[in-house]
């Protein structure tokens, strides 16, 4: 007789990330190759712009620095709400994810603000006649990162709904998991967008 070959009882499991958190994961790495050629981009052209004098200098405004910490502030309420959903505490997360999405719209009008004060300060996309660009790329990292922002506010807007239905609970934290995964990311992403614009000058 053939001798059968057993598994043993106690051997560990490789645990298996859920598929729609892996598409999360690999959006997120997608991003970060996206902004990493920006950034390359940036350094590049700095150089060229510097060694050409057409490269300009200037001050972030303080409307971007205010979104900075509006951001933190989006990260702390999803986290408490991930928290909130772990331990079954359900009651409360319709109202926190629509803080948090309440704090992303601040953050989208803080950018508004922000890009409004580079416009008044003559620092526009593109300027005329000009081979300036220093300008540019600020308006190419918000805008990219405003539009993160608004698939990050359709997570929270179906939070709320999901929430109130009372479908996100101890025993189903995929949604909530992916929502605080991804705004995460956002917050983290936006912090250091502004400190390499910052040290990069």
């Amino acid at each position: 007789m053939a001798n059968s070959i057993q598994i043993p009882n106690n051997q560990k499991q490789v645990p298996v990330i859920n598929p729609a958190l892996f598409t999360v994961w690999l959006l997120i790495v997608a991003s970060i190759m996206l902004f990493a050629a920006f950034c390359s981009a940036y350094i590049v052209h700095q150089t060229d712009g510097q060694l050409n004098n057409n490269w300009k200098e200037f001050a972030l405004p303080l409307e971007f620095w205010l979104s900075g910490g509006i951001v933190i502030l989006t990260s702390v309420f999803i986290e408490w709400a991930f928290q909130a959903a772990k331990k079954d505490n359900i009651n409360i997360l319709p109202a926190l994810f629509t803080i948090t999405m309440i704090l992303a719209l601040a953050f989208c009008l803080s950018q508004w603000f922000g890009i409004q004060e580079m416009i008044s300060k003559g620092l526009f996309f593109r300027n005329e006649n000009s081979d300036e660009i220093s300008s540019s790329f600020v308006y190419v990292f918000v805008g990219v990162h405003v539009v993160h922002i608004f698939f990050g506010i359709c997570l929270l807007f179906a939070g709320i709904f999901k929430s109130a239905k009372l479908k996100i609970h101890k025993k189903n934290l995929l949604f909530i998991t992916i929502c605080k995964t991804y705004w995460h990311f956002l917050g983290i992403l936006w912090l250091y967008l502004l400190l390499f614009l910052y040290f990069a000058k």
